[in-house]
């Protein structure tokens, strides 16, 4: 089968294509006017993704971004804008942020943004979005560092606790070797408990540990295997 571009199908396939793309998919599909600052076009999902309907939408005005983007993430998004407006070429470009939805949760898209149409001096006007929410693997993502931390932690505790036991038993032995002549049958029971002691503390803190460890590695084997690249 011949590859032909896609300026040169038909007419109605061409139209069946970018019906599919804007109405069948799961991409938010937006035209951006860099100017005023607010979406001139919305796709259906665009709408669905965010839980306004189009009146809602409208009624914001040039107020858009300051409704659906946290306010402290207008910095970065400020920096994008200011980026893509000095563009000199149509290449795309990526910028991740969070939305605030009408329920008022907050959720993680994903934009690739491209150059749409410039005015008379060749400066940006209109860019074109693609959107895909990524509220899941941002979260997952945040959760295995969460895990990680975790793992540092019981990483300390199992050095504290193993090395501070070990010490106890290394002065008892040490104890007991320099004392060997003097020791009793009461400094052998006493002797006796104290390393007990410390081997079952040492039992308790490698089983405890183990548990946690098991734990965070059910957490990763989950997190992993829903996980995608963002």
């Amino acid at each position: 089968m011949t590859h032909t571009p896609f300026s040169k199908l038909e007419t109605d396939i061409r139209s069946k294509i970018t019906r599919h793309l804007l109405y069948d998919t799961p991409l938010s599909i937006y035209l951006f006017d860099i100017e005023q600052r607010r979406n001139v076009f919305m796709n259906e999902q665009y709408y669905k993704a965010i839980g306004y309907s189009a009146t809602e939408f409208e009624s914001f005005g040039n107020d858009f971004l300051e409704v659906m983007i946290p306010p402290e993430d207008f910095e970065n998004l400020y920096k994008f804008l200011d980026e893509l407006t000095n563009s000199p070429n149509d290449h795309s470009h990526v910028l991740t942020h969070r939305c605030i939805c009408k329920d008022g949760t907050y959720k993680w898209f994903k934009n690739d943004v491209t150059i749409f149409e410039r005015d008379e001096s060749g400066v940006p006007k209109l860019v074109l979005g693609i959107a895909v929410e990524i509220t899941f693997q941002v979260e997952a993502r945040q959760k295995l560092f969460e895990q990680i931390k975790n793992i540092e932690k019981v990483s300390f505790t199992l050095s504290h606790e193993l090395r501070h036991e070990h010490s106890k038993i290394l002065s008892i032995l040490q104890f007991s070797k320099d004392n060997k002549d003097m020791i009793e049958v009461d400094d052998l029971q006493w002797l006796a408990n104290s390393l007990y002691e410390s081997a079952e503390s040492i039992d308790k803190s490698i089983y405890s540990i183990s548990q946690q460890l098991n734990s965070i590695k059910s957490e990763f084997i989950t997190l992993n295997s829903n996980s995608i690249e963002v």
